[in-house]
């Protein structure tokens, strides 16, 4: 009896055992399945960075789709020219041209004839340089051609000619024209003059060392001298300091750094993003900034941004006349007359910014207008006469009738009538920038309103640049002289108006190309006068053209002085 009671305890014992196993079992096999619903749940159901990451895939896809339809728009409208590579388009093309970017243009031009179409990155350009289509784009249709492509690394708040658009460019225009008058320009011509007798000051010692050098500097120094006396009122020592501040920074204004390269590449490729990449450049200069004013030493290694230091100049020159009583003729006091702000006012506030009638400038937009007249006055003119020296240099014989109309014409009275009576004067300058245009790239529209020229269908936002060099040496608009061929006769034939275009044509040609005209007319006067100028060894040798923001001489202008 007492045996089989141990046998049914001991069996009782194992199947409580058992079922307590089992239990653990099951309740790890129900922990190991929760576990696998729940991550396999979670993988279909996305959280927020799974969210953030599908948005971004999508997106993308999108704007890759839009890049990829963007280079059919040519093949739509049954455009020739070169196929584009992804996301470059031909821009990496016409950087790796030889010479320069600007002469891709003509090769393709030969290739693909005078309307065709190409890609800076995936932004769709139709190059021009039939000047009918020219003419009527820039002068008869001008209202629906009113805007330009913004610059690469183009800041959204630029309030100047160059930038602005529609109303606002055309009040701005109408406000700073007659700054630019002949009227006006006659009481600055005496500005010009002493500015041109120091430059011979400095010619004067270097030909009595019978020696080679590059023009190139000298020039350079003079018209920013130029403009420091006409557009500020300012005599400055600029010709004769070689470490002047001021125009030390103007050339860093066109000198690139890393940073600058990068963005300005990026802003290139992708238009669209501008903002991101302005901002960026910004915050740059801003970290560099604190660094070099709170760390030790940085000061020596880190250079301030050329742009904000002239700027911050500009500035304190316009507060400092507005104080002034007295009244200066000069481009600054023009614009100031024209200007919608008050003495009292606390000029370097944007809540100065007071409602615009349609012949006022406000404060920023002054600022702006000036400092851009400073900087493309100082690079354009300063290069123009570069490569008129080096023409004079090349040519004796051009030089010689150059000279002879001088003596026969002018005294010593340089007035505004009479350095515009000499005729072959100015047609060796527009032969010289005819065969050397230094701005190509600025001779650009973008289409407002959809329109048709010549048959063709131009949608609103088209972008349209001109193949300068194309129409400079086209034989039917130049010949029968060979274009190739340095000769100012040619322009003794009336010519088609679109032909010649170095300051562009229509109501948005450049607004100081009679300022320019005066300053490289009565500068070559100035020269001419006193000296022959001749080729040396390197003059030839270091011919070399780059371009950045525009074309010049990249190793300078080298010649030679003879006392006449």
């Amino acid at each position: 009896m007492l045996g089989s009671c141990k046998i049914l305890v001991g069996q009782r014992q194992k199947r409580i055992l058992l079922g307590f196993c089992l239990g653990l079992v099951l309740a790890y096999g129900l922990e190991m399945v929760h576990q696998y619903l729940c991550s396999l749940i979670s993988f279909f159901v996305p959280t927020t960075s799974w969210i953030l990451l599908i948005v971004f895939v999508i997106l993308l896809i999108i704007y890759i789709k839009q890049i990829l339809n963007s280079y059919r728009t040519f093949q739509r409208i049954g455009l020739n020219g070169p196929k584009p590579s992804f996301v470059v388009g031909n821009f990496i093309q016409m950087l790796k041209h030889p010479k320069y970017p600007s002469f891709r243009l003509t090769e393709w031009t030969k290739q693909y004839g005078k309307i065709f179409g190409f890609y800076i990155g995936h932004t769709p350009i139709i190059c021009i340089s039939d000047p009918n289509f020219i003419q009527e784009m820039m002068v008869t249709q001008f209202s629906s051609f009113h805007s330009r492509r913004p610059l690469p690394l183009q800041q959204l708040d630029l309030r100047h000619l160059l930038a602005c658009t529609g109303q606002e460019w055309k009040r701005q225009r109408q406000v700073i024209n007659p700054t630019f008058s002949p009227n006006k320009l006659k009481e600055m011509i005496e500005l010009v003059n002493k500015c041109g007798d120091k430059l011979l000051i400095k010619l004067d010692e270097l030909c009595e060392k019978q020696m080679e050098f590059d023009i190139g500097l000298l020039l350079k120094r003079t018209t920013l001298d130029i403009i420091f006396n006409c557009a500020f009122g300012i005599e400055s020592d600029i010709q004769n300091n070689i470490t002047d501040p001021y125009f030390q920074r103007c050339a860093q204004v066109f000198k690139f750094n890393l940073i600058q390269m990068i963005l300005t590449f990026l802003s290139t490729l992708f238009p669209e993003f501008n903002i991101v990449w302005v901002n960026i450049f910004r915050y740059c200069n801003f970290f560099l900034l604190w660094i070099r004013d709170n760390i030790p030493f940085m000061e020596y290694l880190i250079d301030v941004d050329p742009n904000m230091w002239l700027q911050s100049k500009v500035e304190n020159v316009i507060k400092k006349r507005q104080q002034s009583e007295n009244k200066r003729i000069d481009l600054l006091q023009l614009m100031l007359d024209a200007s919608s702000f008050h003495e009292s006012a606390n000029l370097s506030s944007p809540s100065n910014e007071v409602s615009q009638s349609a012949r006022t400038l406000s404060y920023s937009e002054l600022l702006m207008n000036i400092y851009l007249f400073m900087l493309a006055g100082y690079e354009t003119s300063s290069t123009a006469l570069s490569y008129l020296c080096y023409v004079l240099a090349t040519h004796q014989h051009e030089q010689k009738i150059l000279q002879n109309e001088i003596e026969h014409n002018l005294t010593s009275d340089f007035n505004y009538e009479n350095i515009n009576k000499l005729e072959y004067l100015d047609m060796f300058i527009r032969e010289t920038l005819r065969m050397y245009p230094i701005a190509p790239f600025i001779v650009n529209r973008k289409c407002n309103d959809d329109c048709t020229i010549n048959g063709m269908q131009i949608k609103h936002g088209m972008n349209f640049i001109i193949d300068m060099f194309s129409v400079h040496y086209d034989p039917v608009l130049w010949g029968p002289t060979d274009p190739n061929i340095f000769y100012p006769e040619r322009f003794k034939t009336k010519r088609h108006p679109a032909a010649w275009l170095p300051f562009g044509i229509g109501p948005r040609n450049c607004i100081g190309l009679r300022f320019a005209m005066m300053e490289i007319k009565l500068t070559l006067i100035k020269i001419l006068k006193c000296y022959t100028v001749l080729s040396g060894e390197k003059t030839l040798s270091h011919f070399k053209e780059h371009e950045v923001f525009v074309i010049s001489p990249k190793f300078g202008i080298w010649i030679q002085l003879q006392r006449r």
